[in-house]
């Protein structure tokens, strides 16, 4: 069946305010630009229903509908994209969906890593119980998964968890690599790239983000002789702002501290900029790195390897450079190489996006999974 003529829905189980944020990311970006296609589609949430909410093309039920087969089968759908990040808790409604006679496209845009962070002074007997726990979870997780007919999450974090108890080649088998949506409207236009280097992220939250870790990586670049100019996008602490004025008056002067930017201004910085750097603690897709290949950006990222797998896999097809360790010099010098890779010539903005952009368009997403 062409898609034009199916009805795709998008489930997120968590009820989550359904304002501008929620619709130009995640399932809230699927659905209208399912619909923008001409595909009839609409975000499913549990209640309550929120003043902010943009009532278009959402529906909010009661949680115990989303367990019901019944309930599924009167929507009379095609296909289901559910966000359930592969959560145990939401394996009743993954198969109420296949009950109903459903295509299941199940996301997970975390890594393969579902245990969490532990904070320093977390003791060993809580680290060895949580791991413990997390393989339990396993069982009921991998129970929820061969539920899909579809999974998309990143391609290097897939190849990892199969290779653990209760998985297997079943998952790849499965795997549709794409770990979050991206609009169409990120891409590259042809423009001249410059040696600028983005920051961006929510720098209140600073054990995942690491705001201090990442200003300590500028600091070494530029004591090593960097000069590339960063920009520094995101909610502006007072952390980040101390962390600055620190900083010697040419190193400063280098650090442009510029705050909050609508998607479409951050689109234009994407196709002005050489490299996005993530010096994160930990994350699942990232979605401004995603956003920034789109557009012809190479990635830098720290030495993460059970943290930041997608991170890992976005350094591939000669799109970025992981640092050789998880310290702040080993990431000032990967930062210097992939500079240097530029000014080479071994980097090239439209091959970068166009190696990417299926992974992550929405559109382009969708038309291979559902043709």
């Amino acid at each position: 069946m062409p898609l034009l003529n199916r009805k795709i829905y998008c489930c997120t189980p968590v009820a989550f305010h359904a304002n501008e944020g929620f619709f130009i990311r995640d399932t809230g970006l699927i659905s209208r630009t399912l619909a923008a296609m001409g595909v009839e589609s609409k975000c499913i949430m549990p209640l309550p229903h929120y003043e902010d909410d943009q009532r278009d093309g959402l529906l909010r039920t009661e949680y115990k509908n989303l367990e019901s087969e019944a309930w599924w089968q009167k929507l009379n759908i095609d296909a289901l994209v559910l966000y359930s990040w592969g959560a145990p808790r939401y394996r009743r409604i993954a198969h109420a969906v296949k009950k109903a006679g459903i295509r299941l496209i199940i996301h997970m845009d975390c890594t393969d890593d579902v245990v969490g962070n532990f904070a320093a002074n977390t003791t060993v007997f809580t680290k060895i119980v949580k791991r413990i726990y997390s393989r339990l979870m396993d069982i009921p997780r991998a129970w929820h998964l061969k539920q899909a007919d579809v999974i998309t999450m990143g391609l290097t974090a897939a190849q990892n968890l199969s290779q653990r108890l209760f998985y297997g080649k079943w998952l790849t088998d499965k795997l549709y690599p794409s770990p979050c949506p991206v609009s169409p409207s990120f891409r590259y236009e042809g423009s001249t790239k410059k040696d600028i280097i983005l920051c961006i992220g929510r720098w209140e939250d600073e054990f995942q983000k690491r705001p201090q870790y990442m200003m300590q990586t500028l600091k070494h670049y530029y004591g090593n002789g960097g000069t590339a100019e960063t920009r520094i996008y995101g909610n502006l602490t007072p952390t980040i702002h101390r962390l600055h004025q620190a900083m010697p008056a040419p190193v400063a002067a280098k650090i442009k501290l510029l705050g909050y930017l609508p998607n479409q201004q951050l689109k234009e910085e994407y196709n002005q900029a050489k490299i996005i750097l993530c010096a994160s603690r930990y994350e699942g897709s990232h979605n401004v790195s995603a956003e920034a290949l789109c557009c012809g950006c190479s990635v830098v990222t720290a030495n993460r390897p059970q943290k930041l797998r997608n991170l890992l896999w976005y350094t591939t097809r000669q799109s970025g450079t992981v640092a050789p360790k998880d310290t702040p010099e080993a990431l000032a010098e990967a930062l210097q190489t992939e500079i240097s890779a530029w000014h080479q010539g071994a980097r090239n903005p439209s091959a970068i996006a166009a190696a990417w952009q299926p992974h992550f368009h929405v559109n382009q997403v969708f038309n291979n999974i559902l043709h």
